[in-house]
């Protein structure tokens, strides 16, 4: 059978403080600084997710407000079209305005020439009635016939 040696009752009991004191002294120490170790990974990996969604949520709102802002680009573009159009016309009007004023202006400045050159005319035409009344006085005729002179030579000269 089986000796019983008190040596292998000390082995096992320097085995067994020799494990307790591993636990006390090693084990939970190490075990502590791997649990914090996990909780501070876990924590990590939970702020990462955190942070992902996070992240998620503004590049979502940067696409929904990038979106928007193509809208208001249009919007805008679509304003400047339309008051560029209206400056357009504006100054379109400003300018059919100007010409048709500038035509009137030209008709009647033509039509005061027009006027200036028929009283020139008939001034003239007063001028050649005077001499040749004076022609026709010097020569000693009666008033009829001046008379019938001076509307002859008026149509005379009113034909030319």
């Amino acid at each position: 059978m089986l000796k019983f040696d008190i040596n292998i009752l000390w082995t096992l009991i320097n085995l067994i403080i020799f494990f307790v004191l591993m636990k006390l002294f090693l084990f939970k120490p190490i075990k502590k600084t791997l649990d914090k170790r996990k909780e501070l990974i876990e924590g990590q990996f939970k702020a990462a997710e955190d942070k992902e969604k996070k992240a998620e949520e503004l590049q979502a709102q940067y696409q929904s407000q990038l979106s928007g802002v193509e809208d208001e680009k249009k919007a805008i573009i679509a304003e400047a079209r339309n008051n560029a159009k209206g400056e357009y016309d504006k100054i379109v009007a400003r300018a059919n305005n100007d010409a048709t004023k500038i035509k009137q202006d030209a008709k009647k400045a033509s039509e005061l020439e027009s006027e200036k050159a028929r009283l020139a005319v008939k001034q003239e035409i007063a001028e050649l009635a005077m001499q040749a009344a004076t022609k026709v006085v010097e020569k000693e005729v009666s008033p009829e016939t001046d008379k019938m002179l001076y509307d002859q030579f008026l149509n005379e000269s009113s034909d030319k």
